[in-house]
């Protein structure tokens, strides 16, 4: 006997997918895609290259690196040396500055002669005196007794060198002004003297005359 062959339910039959619907582009661009910053990243872009490939030469090659720094170092106090006289970070300062318009304000001498009247050495001014050519030099007990920091109240704040002339007879004349500082019962004070020195250059500017111009309070 033939039974018919059973019947399956029919399946859904599958609906088309939907295609997307593509959003209209915006009619402003993003911040980062405008003309001007566009022209800012080509700006920075090259440097920032550098600087990576700088930081991965580095750490790729730590002892080749701190041999560059420390002669990168080296060099630039060396020059800082050169042009200033003075070493990094205050090292062996010196308050007195005695280089003028390419040269050396005077010599040397003058400025172991002030060095000396700070300190009250008066043995040193004798000694950097007896070249004077002055009918009437100079008494270095007397100056130390009224303008050095050993037998008085003042502070010798800055040594400033004013200004240095080349005279026909090859003397040099220069004049130096130091700022000072006292301190009293009624508060501090501070004054200013002003020296003239004539030297000749041989000999690191050896002394032939001095005198103090002018000694005054400043102007409160």
């Amino acid at each position: 006997m033939l039974h018919p062959s059973p019947t399956y339910p029919r399946l859904p039959e599958a609906k088309p997918s939907e295609q997307k619907q593509s959003r209209a582009t915006p009619l402003h661009p993003r911040l980062g895609e405008r003309p001007l910053a566009r022209k800012i990243k080509a700006f920075l872009r090259p440097p920032i290259k550098a600087i990576y490939y700088v930081i991965s030469q580095v750490r790729s090659h730590k002892l080749l690196s701190l041999v560059v720094v420390v002669i990168f170092l080296a060099t630039a106090t060396l020059t800082n040396y050169a042009l200033t006289g003075e070493w990094p970070l205050g090292i062996a300062q010196d308050q007195f500055n005695f280089h003028i318009n390419g040269g050396d304000g005077g010599g040397d001498k003058v400025k172991d002669w002030l060095y000396a009247l700070r300190d009250g050495d008066v043995a040193t001014m004798h000694m950097l005196q007896s070249t004077l050519i002055m009918a009437q030099p100079p008494d270095p007990a007397e100056l130390v007794s009224q303008y050095s920091e050993k037998q008085t109240n003042l502070v010798w704040r800055d040594i400033h060198v004013v200004g240095a002339y080349q005279q026909s007879d090859t003397t040099i004349d220069s004049l130096v002004s130091v700022s000072l500082g006292a301190r009293g019962p009624g508060g501090g004070t501070s004054g200013y003297m002003l020296w003239h020195f004539t030297t000749i250059a041989q000999n690191g500017g050896m002394l032939l005359a001095l005198s103090l111009v002018s000694f005054r309070n400043a102007l409160s």
